[in-house]
Parts: C-alpha cells; structure tokens; sequence
C-alpha cells in the first residue's frame, strides 16, 4: 500500500496533468486549430471567435492561474509594440514588477478567485514609441466546472480623458489663481445673489475674510444704500447681459475713498446664467488728481482770460494825467466791456485827465463799438476825465452817422499823434458837432 503522502503527490500529479490538459485545449480554441472543439471552432454569422476577437476595439487578455498569457488580441499588441507570438504562451505578468507595484498582479489574483475587479486608472508607456497613455482595467474570472482556471482582462484607453481632465484642472487653477492674485477686490454672486467666491483683497472694503463672506449677500455686508445700488446692478446686468461700471463713494476705516465698480455676467453655454462677478477699485487718488487738475486748468483759463484782456485792451500812461487806449481787431460786446472796465480802473489809478481812445485798428463801427464808446465818455466824466477818440476811418465815421452815436461829450482827433499833441498842450478842443 502507498503511504499517504506517495497517495497526494499522485493525486497533485494527476491534477497537474489535468490542468496543462485543459490548458492545452484552451490554448488550441482560443487558436481555432483544426479540430478542436470550443468557442474558436464556433463562428458567430460565419465569422469565427478568433476573428472578433482579434477586431475588438479595445484591449483584451487571458491570462492562466500561473500568470501566463494565453491570448493576447491585436489592439494590446499595437499598444505594446509586440507580435502575438512575443507574447502568447511566453510572457507571465507575475514576472513584471511594475505590474506588483501598480495593484495589477493583486487584481489578477482576486480575479483568478473569482471577483470581477476594476483598476484605478494607470499610467503606461509604449517601450516602442515611448508614448505615455493611461488605461482602465477590470479583471474577471473565465470559470468551468472545475472552477476558475482563467481570467480575462479588459482594458479601454483613457488618455483623452485623461488629458482632458488635465487641462480642464489647468484651466480652472489658472482661473483661480487669475481671480485670486487680481489686484483688487473682486466676489462672485450667484443668481440668489449669494457670494460663492471672493478673494483676499475683499478684505479691503468689507471687514470681512473670504470664508466669513461666502453664503452672505450684499445686504448682509455693506450698508442699504450701497446694497439697493449693487443689487439693481446685478439685476440689469443679467437682464442685459452686459457689463456696467459706476463711481460710488464709501467710507472706510481710514476716512473717504471712491471705488469703480464694475460688474459683469457670467454665462456659460451649457448652463446658462449662472451669477455675476464684480470688482471694486479703489480711484480715490485718481478722482483727487483729476479735481486737482480740474483746478489748474480753471487757474490756467482765468489767467488766460486775463491775459488776453489786459494784452487786448492795454492802458498805457503817456503822461501825467494823460492814458492811452488803443483798440485792435473786431469788437465784441464782451471786449467792449473789459475795454470800458480797464479804461476806468486806469483813469482811477492813473488819476488821468484826459483817456485817449484809439481806434485805428478797429475796422468796422457797429452797435457794440458805439455803445463803448458812449459808455466810456459817461462814465470817464463821472471820474472827471475827457474822452478823447483818435484814428477814426471813414468807414466807421460814416456808420456813427448812420447809427445817430451821440458823440457830444467825446472830443476827436484825426490821429492818435494829433490826440497826445492835444493831450500834452492841452489845445482848446474842437468839439464834434
């Protein structure tokens, strides 16, 4: 008789030889040998098992209990840049550590015991090409009646997806790091007109933090005037769908300020409006350079004006008690103004006796040089002076005419060198009329 342990070693021998039975008929199926008798002997519509199989457009494996390959379809083979016949019956995955590392050899181990098994997501590379792509397994036991022997392995490329996701996480970081490294303040409100973003520099104009304003509204933040003209913002800028900016003055805890805001709408393709975004810069210093500017160009403008009527209208003393006017150029009702404020402030300083009027450079006499004229004789008598006219033209003495000027209290001289002669010897003057 054997002994017990010769009776287990025949039986483990027995087994053994059971299994490379069945692996070896396995192994002619998957094939479609000649006479075999199992799926790949099968066709499905004529076409064989093999054939779709191998047309399966995504990545497929069987593996043995041993871990070796027993089939491997063409798409896992482009991937890897490998023949079938590199791989099939040669290649045991229980030999590759970095399959240990990933928690592919531990799946294909739950597998072969009979769980399905889905892989996280890894990343491989081609040994070939040395591209890099991501792959999502699952691992599934292949059972008999005898049980498990087998296992198969799915695998769908993913790296689309993948590179997707990626750029979809850069692009929102770059957002976020764009709204968090803004300059200024800035807060998100939804369409309830919650804040759902805000970042640090809020803190400027709001004592509050980011985390502290997020799920509050305006009205929980600033005060009701302020909060009435944020939340009409918000409200035209959804209805509109565009953009406003408006100037309002707050007080913060070192006194005054004036901020810009600016408010837009957020909206997306595929989800419509979903809230605004707005800043708020603080223009205080701009708003006080451009009033500062303001006030120097109205310096500027008067000192101009003034300029302009002391160049256009010049009083020049020529003697003591005598002053001179001459006028150039068309005559307004607003130079003949400055031209009778100047003649009369000079004959107060001037304590001048007689005013000369030269009016030479005046081409023509209408109603407003008729006016000034008369006006400057009324009120030079009132100051005790005589108004003396020179350089009267033709023209002009003809439309005194025309016009009935009453000159009786202004004396007239032909030129302005014959005025100062009459000035200076003080001739009896020939009165007009």
């Amino acid at each position: 008789m054997l002994s017990i342990e010769q009776e287990k070693i025949q039986a483990l021998e027995a087994e053994n030889e059971r299994l490379r039975a069945r692996i070896e008929e396995l192994e002619h199926q998957l094939r479609g040998d000649p006479g075999s008798e199992g799926p790949a002997s099968h066709k499905v519509e004529g076409v064989s098992y093999e054939t779709i199989f191998n047309a399966l457009p995504v990545p497929f494996a069987i593996y043995r209990a041993d871990g070796v390959v027993v089939a491997f379809n063409d798409v896992n083979c482009r991937r890897f840049g490998v023949s079938r016949d590199q791989v099939v019956g040669k290649m045991n995955v229980f030999d590759r550590k970095s399959l240990a590392e990933s928690g592919y050899l531990d799946a294909l181990g739950r597998a072969l015991a009979g769980e399905v098994v889905r892989l996280a997501p890894t990343l491989l590379q081609n040994p070939t090409s040395g591209r890099r792509f991501w792959i999502e397994s699952t691992l599934a036991p292949i059972p008999d009646d005898s049980g498990v022997k087998l296992a198969a392995a799915i695998t769908f490329d993913i790296t689309e997806q993948k590179e997707a996701e990626e750029a979809q996480r850069r692009k929102a970081a770059l957002m976020e790091a764009v709204l968090l490294s803004a300059p200024f303040p800035l807060v998100v409100r939804d369409l309830e007109g919650r804040h759902i973003f805000a970042n640090d520099q809020i803190e400027e104009i709001v004592d509050r933090t980011p985390d502290e304003l997020l799920g509050t509204t305006v009205l929980d933040v600033v005060g009701p005037e302020l909060a009435d003209m944020l939340l009409e913002t918000d409200a035209a800028c959804l209805a509109s769908g565009k953009s406003s900016t408006v100037e309002h003055r707050v007080t913060l805890q070192d006194g005054e300020h004036t901020l810009l805001y600016t408010t837009f709408p957020l909206h997306d393709t595929t989800f419509g409006p979903m809230g605004v975004c707005a800043t708020a810069i603080d223009i205080t210093a701009r708003v006080a350079a451009e009033e500062k500017t303001r006030q120097l160009q109205e310096e500027m403008l008067q000192i101009h004006q003034e300029t302009l009527r002391t160049v256009s209208t010049p009083l020049i003393p020529i003697a003591r008690g005598v002053v001179v006017m001459p006028l150039v150029g068309e005559m307004t009702r607003e130079r003949a103004s400055q031209a009778i404020e100047t003649l009369l402030d000079g004959i107060a300083t001037q304590q001048a006796r007689i005013a000369i009027l030269d009016v030479t450079g005046v081409p023509q006499a209408g109603t407003e040089v008729t006016d000034a004229l008369l006006k400057a004789a009324r009120s030079a008598k009132l100051l005790g002076a005589e108004v003396l006219l020179t350089g009267i033209r033709p023209s002009v003495a003809q439309a005194l005419v025309e016009l009935g000027a009453d000159l009786t209290d202004v004396i007239t001289q032909g030129t302005l060198a014959q005025g100062i002669a009459y000035a200076l010897d003080k001739r009896p003057a020939r009165r007009a009329g």
